[in-house]
């Protein structure tokens, strides 16, 4: 029996999420009920020529996926997503895709019905989607920014008025001490009899009238 030939396919980065999404949906048609993620990661992996990262089909998968992954999520991804290589600075033009028998996928069969479905039209609309995924994230962090923006200073206004109306934060304003007058302390030791009352509680004497 004739040994299954391994095929390979450089695929232009500008086409790589069209690319994904064809191979997923190719897949998953020729393998019927089987696990298109095992066949994915048995049979598929990518390189890229210059600076040697690799793809796996666990991540043709995500590539593959309805929205673009974020930068947070995937670095790597989220570059290919853009039509580059996934490595900073690199600027490798295509990866070299490798795929490994994997039953019962024919793949070049696969593979003829991957081309037959990745156009520049594709392309653009990937692209286009990415951009509009950028978008909304850009404005969602945006708000998230100016919501914190607004909490500190609410915050700081609050401190404020807090030192203002003689209030103290601990480990941060010295509390207030109060200190008693010596002069109004008895001293020790004194035994002497109490203050004569004033003179207008003398007795009075009274003269009857002639």
């Amino acid at each position: 029996m004739p040994e299954t030939p391994v095929l390979t396919r450089q695929v232009d980065l500008r086409l790589a999420v069209a690319f994904a999404q064809s191979l997923v949906a190719a897949v998953r048609s020729a393998a019927g009920s089987a696990d298109a993620l095992a066949i994915l990661r048995s049979g598929v992996h990518a390189e890229c020529p210059q600076c040697h990262l690799r793809l796996f089909g666990e991540d043709v998968l995500a590539l593959a996926g309805s929205e673009a992954p974020q930068a947070e999520v995937s670095p790597k991804l989220h570059r290919l997503a853009q039509g580059f290589c996934g490595r900073q600075d690199c600027e490798a033009l295509f990866y070299e895709f490798t795929f490994d028998p994997a039953p019962p996928v024919d793949w070049a069969a696969v593979l003829a019905q991957v081309d037959g479905a990745v156009t520049p039209e594709a392309s653009e609309a990937g692209a286009a989607e990415t951009a509009l995924a950028d978008q909304k994230a850009i404005a969602k962090k945006r708000t998230r920014l100016r919501v914190l923006a607004g909490l500190a200073v609410v915050l700081l206004l609050l401190l404020a008025r807090h030192l203002m109306t003689g209030g103290t934060i601990p480990f941060l304003r010295e509390p207030r001490r109060f200190t008693a007058d010596p002069a109004s302390l008895p001293h020790l030791g004194e035994t002497g009899a109490p203050p004569p009352s004033p003179a207008t509680n003398k007795a009075r004497t009274f003269r009857a009238a002639p």
